[in-house]
């Protein structure tokens, strides 16, 4: 069982396929170096195991989650285009433990394949916090700065609201609105943060703008160089001979 479950954490953290423990290059190196009476494992015990180590761990972690240890959490969250061109949608809660430091766990990484719009953001939000028990422990939630998610702000403040204290209702024209009460204007200082990384992504390309014409030429250049084995070897021969290391754009 301990082979099994090293196993198991060998290929998560490594992230290669779960048929690597019945590899006959596999098996020959653990027989060789460490166990000559290794016997493989295969792909289907390895994905049972793999479900059962995830399963045990999850339930470690809302156990943890649901003590009187952590009393809040900070969650962020994200949607992700995967190379299956599918969507997933990310929520990572930060919290301080017993010993005072920082801790970080990805709760829900799930498929959305619905459109983006705030209703649907807080549905797979609010079922993974449902899920881990979370729903009176959250402080602050970090999401860009899309439309949409500030529209599932606005239906989330309600729900994620109890940690705080402060009863807040869904009112759909609150954005419109200068006549915002006291009470919902504190709660969405402190439960909504704008993720400052979005905002300076956005203020970059912002000011590239002004420079475009100049970033378009660098492209045209690099593709021109970059289009020929021909053209590269020249490029290297130009740099070598005043002694430049040649560079890779």
């Amino acid at each position: 069982m301990v082979v099994r479950t090293e196993l198991v954490r060998l290929l998560d953290r490594l992230d290669v396929p779960i048929s690597m423990g019945q590899t006959d290059a596999f098996e020959e190196y653990i027989r060789i170096a460490h166990n000559p009476k290794y016997v493989p494992i295969s792909k289907q015990t390895t994905t049972r195991d793999m479900v059962k180590f995830f399963t045990d761990r999850k339930a470690k972690l809302v156990e943890n989650l649901s003590s009187s240890v952590v009393n809040c959490v900070c969650l962020v969250s994200d949607i992700w285009s995967g190379n299956a061109k599918e969507n997933y949608i990310s929520v990572v809660a930060n919290y301080i433990n017993s010993d005072w430091q920082l801790e970080k766990r990805v709760l829900g990484l799930v498929l959305i394949d619905v459109s983006h719009n705030g209703q649907n953001i807080v549905d797979h939000v609010v079922s993974v916090l449902t899920d881990y028990g979370l729903t009176e422990k959250v402080f602050t939630i970090t999401l860009d700065n899309a439309s949409s998610n500030v529209s599932a702000m606005r239906k989330l403040r309600p729900v994620l609201s109890k940690y705080l204290g402060i009863e807040v209702v869904d009112d759909p024209v609150e954005s419109q609105s200068d006549n915002v009460s006291s009470l919902t204007t504190v709660n969405s200082i402190f439960l909504h943060q704008r993720c400052a990384c979005h905002i300076i992504n956005l203020i970059v390309k912002e000011a590239l703008e002004a420079l475009k014409p100049l970033i378009e030429t660098f492209r045209t250049a690099i593709s021109f160089l970059n289009s020929s084995n021909q053209r590269i070897a020249a490029y290297k021969s130009y740099c070598i001979a005043p002694g430049v290391r040649p560079r890779k754009f």
